[in-house]
């Protein structure tokens, strides 16, 4: 294969420096014979669509393939309109969450091939048919790509691509690995919604994740969608780290609020505080909204895994709500808000607007009446069934000043006084705030530091009968120790 040394390229524009692509790498390390010939090149946004053209163009590669999610939909597109023009014989195939059935329009004249689902065996049988001696040209103009609907892979099959990490990637950045893949919950709004769970093989796991931990890693984050779905494998995981002084490591998983057995929580237990960081995806405590967007189990076996993972486990736990969910209206929203605030505390809440993502049932139209979206990325509601559009432009507010005061770890004895003081829940404290703010600085994005802390000492002394002196105090202390949240 002499011939088509450095013929293929995979192009990873991920949404910032510090992540490394572990979809472009797990493609790579599978090209099977198609391996020696294949390169790498990854970048950030911050990259021109004109500079990432001519990066690929200096490669001169026969095939190119991307990654395409919502962050970087746009950049491909600009890329590959360039690269169309200036090399116009390259092959190119997309694939990733934005590419699903029905939307080879939107990408005509510019890819051709576009692969739905998994990709390692589509990708690897398309340079066989494009760079084999003998094979066809491209065809010239305005090329109609075909799309193909990849069967879920076979992890027994699969190689991982420990390898491929860089000695900069170990020392600089974020590290991704899996161990499932796919999921077998039904979530509406969710990519990965009912599809197949599969168990990446633990003697295949275990001497890649040794052979990560000899080079240096020592930070893991996994990309499984329910980290826990099958709880012996989870525990076979978790023993693995256990084994290796897990003091020295940091762990993200992405934890299901479902019934725990005895197992799995004496292993979460058995950490040393601050190694393991766990996501859990509460998403609404409204147990009608739950059954309507397919959430297994309920609000309240949700509240009892919070309730577990942060009285029981030395575990830094982030927990999600959605806001614009069908049929929660903002009372619903700030009722469990306010529970979630009140009961625990806890030192993340991620307040995230509903979004309609391509390939998930939330898309139907027809099945979900009422909702409209922004038809760009990141298809965000713009009105609900249950919330108009000045409402959620509201939430989005309260959930950008909590971002700020409270989940960046900035203002820790502040946020709380804010939420505790004065009347009116711990919502009705921040809405008012944001209110405030919004009314002297007219946005709540790109504040000034200095102004964010007079507004804070303001409404502690306004709202929470604090003097001037003592609220300054509280809020000065809080910038100086400035504790950001760990894993994040």
């Amino acid at each position: 294969m002499s011939d088509v040394r450095n013929g293929i390229l995979l192009v990873a524009v991920n949404a910032r420096y510090g992540h490394c692509s572990l979809a472009a790498r797990t493609l790579l390390v599978n090209l099977g014979p198609w391996r020696a010939a294949a390169t790498l090149l990854e970048t950030d946004l911050e990259i021109q669509p004109l500079q990432l053209a001519a990066d690929i163009v200096a490669r001169a590669p026969r095939v190119v393939g991307f990654s395409v999610y919502l962050w970087n939909r746009g950049q491909v597109r600009e890329t590959l309109a360039i690269l169309r023009r200036v090399a116009p014989t390259v092959r190119v195939v997309v694939g990733g969450p934005e590419i699903v059935d029905g939307c080879a329009g939107d990408w005509r004249g510019l890819a051709d091939l576009l692969v739905v689902g998994e990709g390692e065996t589509i990708w690897r049988e398309a340079c066989d048919g494009w760079l084999q001696p003998g094979a066809p040209p491209p065809g010239g103009g305005e090329r109609e790509p075909a799309l193909r609907v990849a069967v879920p892979e076979e992890l027994s099959t699969l190689l991982l691509p420990d390898d491929l990490y860089s000695d900069t990637d170990i020392a600089h950045r974020t590290v991704f690995v899996e161990s499932p893949r796919g999921c077998p919950y039904r979530c509406v709004y969710c990519t990965s919604g009912g599809t197949r769970l599969r168990l990446w093989p633990l003697e295949r796991l275990e001497p890649s994740f040794d052979r990560l931990l000899a080079r240096g890693v020592r930070a893991f984050r996994f990309l499984d969608r329910s980290f826990n779905a099958a709880e012996e494998h989870a525990c076979r995981v978790l023993d693995f780290f256990l084994a290796r002084h897990p003091g020295r490591l940091q762990l993200h998983f992405e934890i299901v609020p479902r019934r725990m057995g005895e197992a799995l929580r004496g292993r979460l237990m058995a950490f040393p505080p601050g190694v393991l960081h766990l996501e859990v995806g509460v998403q609404t405590l409204n147990p009608e909204v739950a059954r309507r967007i397919g959430r297994d189990g309920g609000p309240e076996l949700a509240l009892e895994t919070l309730q577990f993972l942060m009285r029981e486990t030395g575990a830094s736990v982030h927990a999600d709500l959605i806001f614009g969910l069908p049929g929660e209206d903002e009372t619903s929203f700030a009722a469990g808000f306010d529970r979630l605030v009140r009961l625990f505390d806890p030192p993340e809440l991620q307040l995230n607007i509903l979004k309609r993502l391509p390939g998930t049932p939330l898309a139907d139209a027809a099945a979900f009446p009422g909702l409209a979206f922004n038809p760009h990325p990141p298809y965000e509601l713009l009105a609900g069934d249950a919330l108009d559009f000045e409402a959620l432009v509201r939430l989005q507010g309260v959930a950008r000043l909590w971002e700020l005061i409270h989940n960046r770890g900035r203002f820790s004895r502040t946020a709380a006084c804010i939420w505790q003081a004065g009347e009116g829940s711990p919502y009705d404290r921040y809405r008012a705030l944001a209110a405030r703010i919004l009314a002297a600085e007219g946005r709540l994005y790109a504040l000034n530091g200095s102004r964010l802390t007079e507004h804070l000492i303001r409404f502690l002394e306004t709202d929470a009968g604090m003097g001037r002196a003592e609220a300054q105090a509280m809020v000065a202390a809080d910038r100086a120790a400035d504790r950001p949240i760990s894993g994040v």
